[in-house]
């Protein structure tokens, strides 16, 4: 080890102790979880019914979920 070499950022695998790529993948799917839409719809409301935020549903269903 260098002088230098504690100054070196690590890569993400080095941080989080991953061998491969398939490691992060599997983490990657376990933090995809989407909103019901009555989750959604509350998000949606109390953003002032703005479109930014309506998570992939329409406003009807938005709507007959509040």
């Amino acid at each position: 080890m260098g002088l230098f070499d504690i100054f070196k950022k690590k890569s993400r695998e080095e941080e989080n102790g991953f061998d491969d790529i398939d490691d992060i993948d599997d983490i990657d799917d376990d933090e995809n979880e989407s909103l019901s839409v009555y989750e959604a719809a509350e998000i949606w409301a109390s953003h002032g019914k703005d479109e930014d935020y309506m998570f992939g549903y329409t406003e009807e269903e938005l709507e007959g979920a509040l």
